[in-house]
């Protein structure tokens, strides 16, 4: 038995290294903008861990937390231009490559985060995502940062009163500009990276965030009154390089598209578990947190329900694709 045994071993060796051998060495850089151990952050170490192993160490993955690699915008060009392999961004951050995909970032559009992957991860997924191939971007999946939150100082924003007059952060995205403007605001795009120094300078009054940004960057030192609000979804988009992709066997395509499937499951889990864990770090501070009325949150829902239709306006294919979202909707 000893014998067979240790034959099997060396078959089970070759059988290894032959299959570790279809793999090509190559390095494969992936970027994206949150601090080291945020869901976003497991996620791409999973993606890393997965990458390598399955390959037999062939293929390497370098990741980039943090803005290391440039700006939001400018990490989302070089993933265009071919620069860059992959990337982890803001549906936001996209839109202006992508128009299409501002569909998804509409205010009250998703009833909660299952619905939102049921949707996107199916049929109507694909096709946002075949908006954005045209433009470069082989995109894989929907990573989750969670439902954004109000954060303000000198008063709070319980109601769309509350946040007129306000100057706001927001991604710079047009789309976010025209909403919060319809809110009666005074929207002000400004990069993630000066975000902490834009709040802390009186820069602006507030901002929008999951709580997760909130607790990680530690925005509650410069805000003094956080509403949970859930008004919209920061959704991420992992993004790969169309140029790069197509240049790639069969093989290590197929490998990277099961390795971000099973690296978004994990970043969706941290998403979901570190939420308590978020929040329960906010009430720590001395930031006034409170959480919209039913009322109050009828009144947001009215004056951004007609939103929908005004962000749609001369674009057939946005029309499709809203509606392609509220007929998946009303399916369940």
């Amino acid at each position: 038995m000893k014998k067979f045994a240790g034959l099997f071993f060396a078959l089970a060796v070759i059988a290894s290294t032959a299959f570790a051998a279809e793999y090509p060495k190559m390095n494969i850089r992936l970027s994206h903008n949150q601090p080291i151990g945020s869901p976003e952050d497991i996620g791409a170490q999973t993606f890393k861990k997965l990458m390598e192993e399955k390959s037999g160490g062939n293929i390497t993955v370098d990741v980039f937390p943090q803005m290391q690699l440039g700006s939001m915008r400018e990490q989302t060009e070089m993933v265009q231009m071919g620069t860059l392999e992959m990337s982890v961004q803001p549906t936001s951050v996209l839109t202006p490559f992508v128009e299409e995909l501002s569909v998804i970032d509409f205010p009250f559009l998703w009833a909660d985060s299952a619905e939102l992957y049921r949707i996107m991860d199916g049929e109507v997924g694909q096709k946002f995502f075949a908006f954005c191939q045209k433009k470069g971007f082989k995109t894989l999946g929907l990573w989750a940062s969670g439902f954004k939150q109000l954060t303000s100082t000198g008063k709070p924003i319980n109601s769309p009163d509350d946040v007129k007059g306000m100057k706001i952060r927001v991604m710079p995205s047009p789309q976010l500009v025209e909403q919060y403007k319809s809110w009666g605001a005074n929207p002000v795009p400004i990069e993630f990276a000066e975000l902490y120094n834009s709040l802390q300078q009186k820069i602006v009054d507030g901002e929008e965030n999951p709580l997760q940004t909130i607790a990680m960057i530690k925005l509650y030192e410069v805000q003094d009154y956080l509403t949970l609000s859930n008004h919209g979804f920061l959704g991420y988009l992992f993004i790969v390089s169309n140029r790069w992709f197509k240049k790639q066997s069969d093989d290590v395509q197929k490998l990277i598209v099961e390795c971000e499937a099973a690296a978004r499951t994990a970043e969706r889990e941290a998403q979901a578990t570190g939420e308590a864990k978020f929040l329960d770090q906010i009430k720590q501070s001395k930031i006034a947190i409170s959480e919209l009325t039913p009322e109050n949150r009828e009144k947001f829902i009215a004056v951004s329900l007609p939103l929908h239709e005004k962000f749609v306006e001369g674009s057939a294919t946005k029309a499709g694709l809203l509606k392609a979202v509220y007929d998946a909707k009303a399916a369940k």
